[in-house]
């Protein structure tokens, strides 16, 4: 899986917190899941897909696992690159695996919603496999269309968008390019379990632990930006004053 350059800032600042709760996570999980092959290799599948999507229209993401790099452009439409990554111990068995998950993209002009839909879960198994089963996405849309996103697993960058923003990560890092402190009215980010950083001017915190936060307010702007993280990093950057 990509990971940006977020992951080493963090690490740079010796932050801890996350790889020992990641640490007791997996445990659990173990207990859960059955064990990997011993001799597993990633293969990879991609895919692209496109949707009409004007300004003032709204995208929804809703996914499970997989990174996720949203850029801003100036055309009236979607654009998804989709990369499917399965572990097997050879081709022949990463075929079928390609196959349990899909990805779709619905809807059009006013609102579109891209999702990956997983097999169902047991209740005596209910995350069998998915380690195995990651969509890693690339996706451009209207800078003017707002963006709600929901994410288990993975690390999310959003860049150029200059509409709404809510975003939702159970585990992992969120960085956000604001491209306009100025087009910012509002901005309020969350973690319960991480670490908080940005650049933005009049931010109270800037910090890692438990419940760490960022806000800020600017009546004259129309940009608003919502981020809630369970367990992972938080990163804002300002673009021009």
């Amino acid at each position: 899986m990509r990971r940006w350059n977020i992951r080493a800032a963090w690490r740079h600042r010796g932050v801890v917190f996350r790889g020992a709760a990641l640490a007791a996570w997996t445990a659990l999980l173990s207990l859960l899941m059955p064990a990997s092959p011993l001799e597993a290799d990633e293969f990879t599948q991609k895919s692209h897909y496109s949707a009409r999507l004007f300004s003032g229209g709204t995208l929804i993401i809703d996914t499970r696992v997989g990174d996720i790099h949203v850029t801003g452009w100036d055309e009236p439409h979607v654009e998804v690159d989709a990369e499917k990554l399965v572990r097997a111990g050879n081709q022949a068995g990463a075929n079928p695996m390609f196959e349990r998950i899909k990805v779709a993209l619905e809807g059009r002009d006013k609102s579109v919603r891209l999702s990956t839909i997983y097999p169902s879960r047991k209740p005596w198994r209910p995350f069998r496999g998915e380690s195995r089963l990651t969509v890693n996405f690339d996706i451009k849309m209207p800078y003017d269309a707002a963006l709600v996103l929901r994410c288990v697993d993975g690390d999310v960058r959003v860049e150029g968008v200059s509409a709404n923003e809510h975003l939702r990560v159970n585990y992992g890092d969120v960085e956000i390019d604001v491209p306009s402190v100025l087009g910012l009215r509002y901005l309020y980010a969350h973690t319960l379990l991480g670490y908080v950083q940005s650049d933005l001017h009049g931010t109270p915190q800037d910090g890692v632990g438990i419940k760490q936060k960022i806000a800020w307010w600017n009546p004259q702007g129309k940009q608003e930006v919502a981020v809630q993280v369970r367990m992972g990093g938080v990163f804002i950057y300002g673009g021009p004053q």
